[in-house]
């Protein structure tokens, strides 16, 4: 069995991840399962019971390409078919391999969908979005393709503040504030990234996916990595501009919860399960907990410091 810590579970699997982790602790107890299995014959043509999502995009064999039931109460099944079936329940999560061949997809979703999924079974909110370490809160940056968020994140990291989170940022709430939950020291960065950043040849790093132009990256070769919780400063949602400098402002709670919830790594998801009256009810809570703010900001390399001061500025003035 092997140990390891998973945004904030300490958790004991089967098989070994294929990626750096954050080690469990000596006297804790395991709080999630991970089990990867072979699929038995049959297993992909079982009863998958009520059905709550099914993707628009179809496969070759014309099969939604993500498929979410309910097996039971408290039983989900996240199906691809044709590569694997995850299972959550309470307490663990298992796989059942469908094709060996692509035995490199279970990596992959693990760590984006189902663990999004999981996340919010437990009622930890899963944004889309990159968690860094600024003194001593917790800041997220979030923003659509195209709008810089891994960038930034990257720069930030290479300029000393401690990675949380490169695209899943676990939200949970104790007695009314909310803390960002550390994810997995890893980072994926274009070889134009990797080569500002961390200056080693792409060659180094596996593909995050082989479709992806991404590299997998551990964070250790491009800054720190902060392993446990940190109360959240802000939320900033990312917009590169023409502006000369970057420019900041704060979003009313209304339209906060409407950007997080476009900014949810499962929102599509998860609105057509019994978890949307909840999600909406949590996302007003950290609309009104936290400042959600735009930020505006001027593109290319040389003006990363800029915004990098600017975001300690604005936390300074909260």
């Amino acid at each position: 069995m092997y140990r390891f810590r998973l945004f904030g579970f300490e958790t004991q699997a089967n098989v070994e991840l294929p990626l750096p982790i954050v080690e469990a602790s000596t006297h804790a107890s395991p709080e999630l399962s991970f089990r990867c299995l072979p699929a038995a014959p049959g297993d992909t043509q079982a009863a998958a019971g009520n059905v709550l999502y099914l993707s628009k995009r179809l496969n070759d064999a014309g099969e939604p390409v993500v498929q979410l039931h309910e097996v039971s109460g408290s039983d989900w099944l996240m199906r691809f078919p044709g590569v694997a079936d995850f299972y959550l329940r309470p307490g663990g999560v298992e796989c059942r391999l469908v094709d060996p061949g692509l035995a490199y997809m279970v990596n992959i979703l693990l760590l984006g969908h189902v663990m999004a999924c999981y996340l919010e079974r437990q009622g930890i909110l899963a944004l889309h979005a990159g968690a860094i370490v600024v003194g001593d809160r917790a800041v997220l940056l979030a923003g659509d393709k195209g709008a810089g968020k891994s960038t930034l994140v990257s720069s930030m990291v290479a300029a000393g503040f401690p990675l949380m989170a490169d695209d899943i940022a676990a939200l949970e709430e104790r007695s009314g504030r909310f803390y960002c939950r550390s994810a997995f020291p890893l980072v994926k960065l274009t070889s134009e990234q990797l080569e500002r950043f961390v200056k080693r040849q792409a060659s180094a790093y596996p593909r995050f996916h082989p479709g992806s132009n991404k590299l997998s990256v551990p964070v250790a070769d491009l800054g720190s990595f902060y392993p446990g919780t940190r109360p959240v400063g802000a939320i900033y949602l990312l917009d590169r501009a023409n502006d000369c400098s970057p420019v900041i402002e704060t979003l009313s709670p209304a339209r906060a919860v409407v950007e997080l919830a476009r900014h949810s790594f499962l929102g599509h998801i998860l609105e057509a399960t019994p978890l949307l009256r909840d999600r909406f009810t949590h996302l007003v809570r950290v609309a009104r907990a936290i400042p959600v703010k735009r930020l505006r900001y001027p593109d290319g390399f040389c003006h990363l410091n800029g915004v990098h001061a600017a975001i300690e500025r604005d936390l300074e003035t909260f």
